[in-house]
């Protein structure tokens, strides 16, 4: 198994989620994986701790589907 990481949000620097990822993508099926929504901007999630909007992007790679935040 990976080990994990957490995933600062780049407004307060806590940890928004944690992540086994080097890419600091999360499986969106998974139980840690943050809420994702969408808006007019695209898609977003929001630091459980500053509300910040964190834009993410949306992953895929065969049947599997995972987010991370935008660059």
């Amino acid at each position: 198994m990976l080990p994990t990481h957490p995933v600062p949000c780049p407004r307060c620097g806590k940890s928004m989620y944690w992540a086994v990822s080097l890419e600091d993508a999360v499986d969106a099926g998974a139980v840690e994986s943050p809420r994702v929504d969408r808006d007019l901007d695209g898609y977003y999630t929001t630091c459980p701790h500053c509300a910040e909007r964190v834009p993410m992007e949306r992953m895929t790679e065969a049947a599997a589907e995972a987010w991370r935040p935008a660059r």
